[in-house]
């Protein structure tokens, strides 16, 4: 498969990222060592897919006549992905982080503040999604940071699949032009309006051009939502912290929380023979 883009966390030092959820999800978090990454057309905003696709798709237009000139399968498959409304070959799958583990706007999101947040070691995730195929990619929200990243994918596949053309036989070369629009989606996947950078998101994808071995299916509000599961104890890494806990550094409880809730935390963990930092959140903030 293609690989030329997409970039990947930049870890140079200690960093934890944040997953908020709700009561009941958390305690099937903690007790499944696992998340739940959903297809990326069932994301709560359907506009942000479309947002990150129409830049990709503008940088791949700029150079249309070199990707068809390299390899004229990839183009034909990258432009037939663009004209599909539903997109149906495209298999991706998003999970939401953050380097923000205490925001009001991500609180208001959560049952009214009274959500909690998951503090992941970042290398310990970065090192669990390399051995499931997972990316892990900070979100660009800067419009010229965004152009140049598209503009880089459309240069690099220009140069990988010249190289390629000339070496590989048929069958192969069907496979790495298959592998051009799970690359450019990848990389749309990455990309969100400025309005929101306050999030300051870290995305967990999966992509590949069929369903993920571990496919399941939940009910949302609007019907039924195909995710799959992230594990977050396939490698275990006595360096980065206990290895107990699994990458996991602490937990914050929402601010509309009673008190009791850090008790309550601390009884979780403790079935699940865990021990780590639990606290309430700094923001004055109750329900309404």
């Amino acid at each position: 498969m293609l690989v030329l883009a997409g970039s990947p966390l930049q870890i140079d030092e200690p960093m934890v990222l944040y997953h908020y959820t709700s009561a009941a999800a958390l305690q099937g978090i903690i007790s499944s060592r696992s998340l739940w990454v959903s297809d990326h057309r069932f994301l709560n905003d359907t506009t942000e897919f479309l947002y990150g696709w129409e830049i990709v798709w503008a940088a791949l237009r700029r150079r249309e006549a070199d990707i068809d000139r390299a390899s004229p399968l990839a183009w034909y498959i990258l432009d037939s992905f663009h004209q599909s409304n539903e997109r149906e070959r495209a298999h991706a799958f998003v999970g939401s982080l953050t380097s923000q583990g205490d925001l009001l706007s991500q609180w208001r999101g959560y049952n009214g503040g009274r959500g909690f947040s998951i503090g992941f070691n970042a290398q310990w995730l970065q090192e669990n999604a390399d051995a499931q195929g997972f990316h892990l990619v900070p979100v660009l929200y800067d419009a010229d940071a965004q152009r140049g990243a598209a503009d880089n994918l459309a240069e690099s596949l220009v140069k990988v699949l010249s190289n390629q053309s000339r070496e590989q036989t048929p069958h192969r070369n069907s496979e790495q032009a298959q592998s051009c629009w799970t690359e450019a989606l990848k990389v749309a996947l990455s990309f969100k309006n400025n309005h929101f950078a306050e999030e300051q998101e870290t995305r967990l994808i999966w992509i590949g051009v069929s369903w993920p071995p571990r496919l399941k299916t939940r009910i949302g509000p609007a019907g039924l939502v195909p995710y799959t599961t992230f594990h977050f104890d396939k490698v275990i890494n006595s360096k980065i912290s206990h290895p107990q806990n699994l990458g996991v550094e602490e937990i914050i409880v929402g601010p509309a929380n009673r008190d009791h809730q850090v008790a309550a935390i601390d009884a979780l963990l403790a079935s699940n023979c865990m021990r780590l930092q639990i606290r309430r959140s700094s923001i004055p903030y109750v329900a309404d």
